[in-house]
């Protein structure tokens, strides 16, 4: 009996402690990073808003090949939606959502976890021109933690945990969108020297 109350005193206390932990501990979070992409906004724009695109420079589609995405709503536009299934241990299953955009200067989108476990943030997009070439854009993702898990959160940097991801995406969206950019400078390149042609004869 005697050991029975030590071991409730010793859960009660526990229980405290956690308690306590979750009303210091951390109610929000937000991770944002930023880059200067080598392509125009509106180009920069068409690749991050229309969900087709992100299978080019997503970080977790590199991450779990085994992703299948499907796609709802008009592309880039506020109601179009991503689905994904992958593994339970890197993707899981989930849905991103466009919830407003504001084309060429960005998009407000809602992310919801359902495996391996359900957790929803709000996040988005801001672009503005750097040069006539370059295109400034700004990530950001930001959500409620749950009091039952902000004790967890004391020994969890999320900064530290989606950052990577969040600069890993830029700098393969500057890839892409430079690519892009480069060869459509090539067919305009193509196209001016064939007008000109007739003039030089």
């Amino acid at each position: 009996m005697k050991l029975l109350i030590s071991i409730f005193k010793i859960l009660f206390v526990l229980a405290i402690i956690y308690l306590i932990a979750a009303l210091l501990g951390k109610s929000s979070y937000r991770v944002e990073r930023e880059s200067v992409i080598n392509a125009p906004q509106k180009l920069v724009y068409n690749q991050i808003s229309i969900f087709r695109n992100w299978e080019k420079w997503s970080p977790w589609a590199e991450k779990d090949p085994t992703v299948k995405n499907t796609y709802e709503g008009p592309d880039g536009e506020a109601g179009a939606i991503m689905n994904w299934t992958g593994d339970k241990d890197i993707s899981g299953t989930g849905s991103i959502k466009v919830e407003a955009s504001n084309p060429p200067n960005g998009f407000n989108y809602v992310l919801n976890f359902k495996v391996p476990f359900e957790m929803q943030s709000r996040g988005g997009f801001m672009l503005s021109a750097a040069s006539d070439e370059k295109t400034k854009i700004i990530w950001h993702d930001q959500g409620d933690i749950a009091f039952i898990f902000r004790p967890m959160m004391m020994f969890m940097d999320m900064d530290k945990q989606m950052g990577p991801d969040f600069e890993r995406g830029l700098f393969k969206i500057d890839s892409v969108c430079a690519g892009i950019y480069s060869e459509m400078k090539k067919v305009m390149l193509q196209d001016t020297l064939q007008k000109e042609m007739p003039n030089l004869q």
